[in-house]
């Protein structure tokens, strides 16, 4: 070698190096960080063999299970399956492939090729080819395809088909990789051998590849790459790496070109990278990730790291692809995909999870950099630690012993490096150590020789002069040589009006001008004249312009005489010293946090701040007073959230640094770049109701296909999340619809028209592509809008015209006699309301002379003493007068149904019961008129009725019954429950059928027959009645001459919710039959007789329907006793064993009639007291008037209202409860006094004969009396108890007492012969019963 080449080859080398080592140190501070995309984010599968990107900006991804399209939200996956078979010498991937016209390739397990069809979105496989191994398109858009065995195919841009090119005698074995060089040759990685193919001229020729030293390069290749050098970059499974300048043969390395790095010669190399900065990435098998940077001559070697999430994930690397935008994805066989944007991490750092075990730097409490380029790091309990980038070495120290080179305490709050290079160490609870240029530490405290009284140092500063000032924790502020130690220290005094604000000082700064700046912990700032030795301090008043918080962590002085005040809690604060003025900037101007750690400034006048939520640049404006220029970064950027107190420094390159709680962070503010790359849009989903669409321009919808959700994404892949979006409906939307990171929009309802759907994003650094991609379509107008439609609907209303024209000049013709019928009509509605009118008041009207009539006829009849013939006359006027009453009430109560003032009044009852007594009542009509009477009722029990109402509408429809049935005809009454409701069937015969008018049946006042009885009002009040009642009810003629009445009442109370329902109280026991108690208050239930306080009254039924029993006997079962009896026979037989309170008897019986049960029993001496009332079926008066001649209490017609008869059986029982009272009160009282019959008399005349006999014989008991009286004991109990309330035994004790009192009054006899005179055995017991009754001794008696 001559001398002047040797003199180049040293000039080169040496600025090689120069280069080197000034890129390597630049490099130090250019960190690349990886992010990871796998299958907790959706992929499918962990490995990743093959990564392509199209023309829209998808991101394809082959995958052991599954093909990935990716958008940066969500992966659509495709059925295929790849080849990952990776050996040393060899390595058999699948592919995914766009080629230069953006057409989608995949080669999965099967190895044939498939081309994706964009519109059906289905690959489609290309015929000819079943051995696929790698493809590739050329310049020329020609398509090739290499084999595993088969040579080399080629599919011409403009021929369909495929063709062999090379068969496998030429290009035998794999082809792994195919390429194109500068001269448009191919070159095809094969087995032991690189063919170029010069397609054009239709020449082969195989590279012999050789060493510089002139040996064979044997080795299977599998890439190659050329630079901008136009170096060839060969790739070698298991030989490394080599190059050669093209058209050489000879193969070089890398370590040929002067890089100072090595590079490894055994690299099972799968992948070779070029990317735009032209920096080579090498993909290995085993041994990660490479990079080559050709301008700084470096190569930087990328593995995992256990530890480190910034690592690179896997080190088995299968392959590498560049979007777009520059990221760079890397395929990893078991870690998905590692990635590396150069824009998004803007900030290096040192985590404590990145240094070596035995360092940590979690907590950063102090930072500085000392003139060797050296970091200082003091930590919260780890010590100090130091880091040397030119060496990347670590080293800490901790707190030892005394004698020990190392520092005091391992709780580091202060660094600062001195102008003599000295590195001062401030800590809590271990004083001050200095660590000198030599790297001995020395400690100052109160017990060293230089003294120093503090012993937590929060901030160490040297001003202008070189004087150490010290910030201490509870000693105030402290000047401090390390000679001569303390030298003044300045404390709080509350007594010294200038005086040092407080004792704990957090911060030092200078003015520039020999005065300093402290920040305390509390109370406030303060500036310190050291020429005059005085504190002027600032603190936070709440009525005037001041710092916003006294609590201050950090502390700038600005070139501009502006003191920048970081608090605790209260954001930044801006301190005009000149105007004296503050200025407050918190979260509310756009701050991330208010609680601010540190400031620094860079060389463009910005000002950076740590804080709880990153790191902000803050640019102040000119006027203090407007809105500055704020940016934040978080932990998107690779940055920690939060950082701490006292952690921040800036070098003397303009490097930033920062401590957190996880570690330190640096950078230099210029060297923060933003990705100014516009994102690739595009619009992934359309669905119409939630059912998936295609996204085809011109796509007609139909009318009713107008609810539509679209789906977008900014293919911008490093951080999805942080993406924005802003979208718009033309010929919808008025502006564009800025939706944040949200990147779907949903319309509903979208009226027929035409549209297009257009999507405008930004990638994560707020950069937009202002070109938005759009989607056309269309919503057709329903059917009766189209212009079919439109025609029709002027045909129509023209047509709707004519027809109107034609109907108001019909309707003209006829007006007039419409109008003469509406008139007509009108006449008749008039005379209508006034024979209703008429009705109601002559109604009215009748009611006063009827009760004047019917008030002397009663009266009359009530005296007695009437001969025959008066009493049949008096009885049928009043029979008469109550049908004219009743047909009246009919009349008022239709005219209140009209009115509307009529409402139902409900209660739980047995229905049941109710409706078979009232049937019943018709059972003695039916025999007079021979008529087949049934009844048929189902259990009705219990359920919610009205009594009255119903007790009227069934009343009326069997009268109209029995009214108009012929004789020997047949009247059935059916009653069934069907669900909620009952079925009323009301069925009977009529003699002239062919008269009858259903149409009017229900009209008022019809009637069939003029001379009919009644006045037509029954069944008017009926339907009235029924439809009040919610109900229905129909009419129809069935079979020959038979009449139905149907009617349907509702059973559920819930079917009466919107009427005045009123619900009576309940029975203890038993069915509840809802009697109207409404107008009639009962005696209290259970009221006895006084000599029985307690029994229930014995009430005998004689009755021979049953019906009517069980009515009775469920109503009053808790008032009564009830006895029945089925007959009159029997009714007599009960009586006389009973001997009951009061009898209740029908007057038609079997075997017995009522008449004569109440004769037989009112002659009978046992049971003449018993009152009786008798119940008729309308027998006439002749019965009437036997019966009252027979002693009949009482008289009451079928049907009857239960609140009647319970009043005349309560008012019977109280004329009896009177006489015994009556008894009680008086001495003497004769026979006739209180018998009811004169029977009564008789026998009460026979009694006070056998009592004025028997009475003074003290033998004289209750046996005695029944045998001398001709009764069994219990009748004459029963007999004495309803005309007393007394006992047989009670009776005769009260009877001798009256006569000894008798004796007292009217004789001057001593006690013991009155004793002994009304019949007591000794006057004790007489003195003793006379005490018991009249409360006071026979003497004290004699005395009043």
């Amino acid at each position: 070698m001559d001398k002047k080449k040797l003199l180049k080859l040293i000039f080169t080398m040496f600025i090689g190096a120069v280069y080197f080592n000034c890129a390597h140190r630049l490099y130090a501070q250019d960190q690349i960080k990886f992010r990871q995309l796998s299958v907790n984010d959706g992929l499918s599968q962990n490995s990743a063999v093959s990564i392509a990107q199209d023309s829209i900006g998808f991101l394809w991804i082959a995958t052991q299970d599954g093909l990935n399209k990716y958008d940066g939200s969500t992966f659509s996956i495709y059925p295929f399956t790849f080849a990952d078979v990776t050996r040393a010498t060899h390595s058999y991937l699948g592919k995914v492939y766009v080629d230069r016209k953006g057409h989608v390739w995949a080669i999965p397990n099967d190895r044939i090729p498939y081309k994706l069809e964009t519109q059906s979105n289905i690959f489609v496989p290309l015929q000819g080819i079943n051995d696929a191994s790698s493809i590739f398109m050329d310049k020329d858009f020609n398509l090739w395809i290499g084999t595993y065995s088969n040579g080399l195919y080629l599919k011409r841009a403009d021929k369909e088909g495929v063709g062999q090119m090379l068969s496998p005698n030429i290009a035998g074995g794999t082809i792994y990789n195919i390429t194109q060089n500068e001269k448009g040759a191919l070159l095809l990685c094969m087995d032991n051998e690189i063919v170029e193919y010069d397609y054009s001229n239709v020449r082969v020729q195989k590279i012999k590849a050789q060493t510089t030293n002139g040996n064979r390069v044997v080795a299977n290749f599998s890439d190659i790459v050329t630079d901008k050098r136009s170096r060839e970059w060969i790739g070698t499974f298991g030989a490394g790496l080599y190059f050669r300048n093209s058209g050489e043969n000879v193969f070089k390395r890398v370590e040929d070109l002067g890089f100072k790095d090595s590079l490894s010669m055994d690299l099972n190399i799968t992948d070779l990278h070029l990317d735009a900065m032209d920096r080579l990435w090498i993909a290995t098998y085993g041994q990660g990730l490479y990079l080559i940077n050709f301008e700084q001559l470096s190569i930087t070697h990328f593995s995992t790291a256990k530890h480190n999430p910034t690592a690179l994930h896997y080190n088995d690397i299968l392959s590498i692809y560049e979007d777009y935008s520059g990221t760079l994805w890397f395929g990893t066989d078991g870690a998905g995909i590692s990635y590396y944007d150069q824009y998004l991490e803007k900030f290096n750092s040192f985590t404590d999870y990145q240094t070596p075990e035995n360092v940590s730097i979690d907590v950063v409490r102090s930072i500085v950099v000392d003139r060797e380029k050296s970091v200082w790091i003091g930590t919260s309990g780890k010590g100090l630690t130091q880091y040397v980038p030119e060496e990347d070495s670590w080293r800490t120290f901790k707190a030892g012993s005394e004698n020990e080179n190392t520092i005091s305490s391992d709780r580091v709050m202060s660094l600062m490096i001195d102008k003599e290079d000295n590195l001062w160490i401030g800590t809590q609870d271990g004083g001050l150590n200095m660590r000198d240029a030599k790297g001995d530490f020395v400690h100052f405290s109160d017990k060293s020789e230089s003294f120093l009284s503090a012993n937590t140092i929060w901030s160490i500063y040297q001003d202008e002069e070189n004087r150490i000032w010290l910030g201490t924790r509870d000693q105030g502020l402290i000047q401090f040589d390390k000679v001569k130690g303390e030298l003044r220290r300045y404390d709080y005094d509350p007594n010294l009006q200038n005086s040092i604000p407080s004792n704990n000082v957090r911060v030092i700064t200078s003015d520039g001008k020999g005065n300093l700046w402290i920040g305390t912990e509390g109370h406030g700032i303060a500036l310190f004249d050291i020429k005059e030795q005085t504190f002027t301090t600032r603190q936070f008043v709440s009525n005037g312009n001041s710092l916003s918080s006294n609590r201050i962590k950090c502390l700038y002085y600005a070139p501009n005489d502006i003191l920048w005040i970081g608090t605790n809690g209260s954001g930044l604060n801006a301190y005009d010293i000149e105007n004296n003025k503050f200025y407050n900037y918190s979260v509310r101007d756009g701050l991330a946090n208010n609680v601010i750690y540190g400031i620094l400034s860079d060389n463009e006048g910005s000002l950076w701040l740590s804080s709880n939520k990153g790191i902000t640049k803050f640019t102040p404006a000119a006027n203090l007073g407007d809105a500055p220029s704020i940016v934040n970064y978080n932990n998107y950027e690779g940055l920690a959230t939060e950082f701490n107190t006292g952690a921040y420094f800036k070098d003397a390159d303009g490097n930033l640094y920062f401590g957190g709680l996880d570690g330190f962070y640096w950078f230099k503010p210029k060297n923060i770049k933003e990705n100014t790359i516009v994102p690739k849009i595009a619009i992934t989903g359309f669905d119409v109701y939630n059912t998936s669409f295609p996204i085809t321009d011109g796509l007609a919808l139909k009318a009713n296909q107008n609810t539509l959700s679209f789906g977008f994404s900014s293919l911008q892949y490093s951080l999805p999340e942080k993406n924005q979006y802003q979208y718009k409906l033309v010929n919808f939307d008025s502006d564009w619809v800025y939706s944040g990171q949200k990147n779907f929009a949903r319309y509903t309802r979208l009226p027929p028209g035409e549209y297009e759907f257009q999507v405008k994003a930004s990638n994560y650094d707020g950069v937009w592509n202002h070109e938005p991609v759009g989607f056309t379509f269309s919503i057709m107008s329903p059917w009766y809008l189209t212009p079919i439609a439109k025609f029709s609907y002027v045909f129509f209303i023209l047509l709707l015209s004519y027809g109107v024209y034609s109907y108001l000049k019909w309707q003209w013709r006829l007006q007039l006699n419409l109008r003469l019928k509406m008139e007509e009509t009108e006449r008749f509605k008039k005379l209508n309301r006034f024979k209703s009118k008429l009705y109601t008041d002559i109604s009215h009207e009748f009611r006063t002379p009827l009760t004047l009539i019917a008030g002397p006829v009663d009266s009359k009849l009530s005296q007695g003493g009437l001969s025959d013939m008066d009493f049949a006359n008096f009885s049928m006027i009043k029979r008469n007068i109550n049908r004219l009453i009743a047909l009246v009430d009919q009349l008022l109560h239709l005219a209140k149904l009209e009115k509307g003032k009529l409402k139902l009044k409900i209660s739980k009852g047995d229905m049941g019961l109710f409706l078979g007594m009232l049937t019943s009542s018709f059972r003695y009509r039916a025999g007079i008129k021979r008529i087949d009477y049934k009844v048929d009722i189902d259990k009705l029990s219990p359920v919610w009725f009205d009594e009255d109402a119903l007790e009227k509408i069934i009343i009326n429809l069997l009268s109209n019954a029995f009214k108009y049935v012929s004789e020997g005809g047949m009247c059935q009454f059916i009653a069934k429950r069907d669900d909620g409701r009952v079925q009323i069937s009301v069925k009977n015969t009529v003699a002239q059928y062919s008269e009858v008018d259903l149409d009017n049946l229900f009209t008022r006042f019809y009637q069939q027959n003029e001379y009919s009885e009644g006045a037509g009002v029954g069944l008017s009040v009926v339907k009235e009645l029924v439809s009040l009642y919610q109900g229905t009810i129909t009419v129809q003629m069935e079979e020959s001459k038979l009449i139905h009445f149907l009617v349907t009442l509702p059973l559920m109370k819930s079917h009466f919710a919107n009427l005045d329902v009123v619900e009576l109280g309940k029975e203890p026991d038993g069915p509840h039959l809802n009697p109207d108690w409404n107008d009639y208050k009962l005696p209290m239930q259970g009221a006895a007789p006084d000599g029985d306080s307690g029994v229930l009254p014995i009430l005998l039924i004689v009755e021979d329907h049953k019906e009517v029993r069980e009515f009775l006997n469920s109503a009053w079962k808790t008032r009564y006793t009830i006895v029945e009896a089925v007959n009159g026979l029997e009714g007599i037989n009960t009586a006389l064993e009973v001997v009951p309170d009061i009898i209740i008897s029908d007057v038609r019986m079997p075997l017995c009639d009522g008449i004569e049960l109440c004769n037989k029993l009112k002659t009978d001496e046992r049971t003449s007291h018993i009152p009786i009332i008798l119940l008729t079926a309308g027998v006439g008066e002749d019965h009437e008037l036997l019966g009252l001649q027979s002693g009949a209490d009482d008289f009451i017609t079928k049907p009857f209202k239960l609140k009647i008869l319970q009043a005349r059986v309560d008012n019977l029982i109280g004329n009896r409860k009177m006489l015994r009272t009556r008894y009680s009160h008086e001495l003497i009282l004769e026979a006739k006094d209180i018998a009811l019959t004169p029977t009564d008399e008789m026998f009460l005349n026979k009694l006070q004969s056998v009592l004025d006999d028997n009475l003074a014989d003290p033998h004289f008991n209750a046996v005695a009396f029944c045998e001398k009286l001709a009764m069994s004991r219990m009748q004459l109990h029963r007999k004495l108890l309803a005309y007393t309330g007394l006992s047989t035994t009670a009776f005769i004790r009260s009877q001798r007492l009256k006569q000894a009192v008798h004796i007292l009054r009217t004789s001057d006899a001593s006690i013991s012969e009155i004793a002994y005179a009304v019949g007591f055995n000794t006057p004790s017991y007489f003195i003793k019963c006379f005490k018991e009754t009249y409360k006071k001794t026979p003497t004290e008696y004699q005395d009043t």
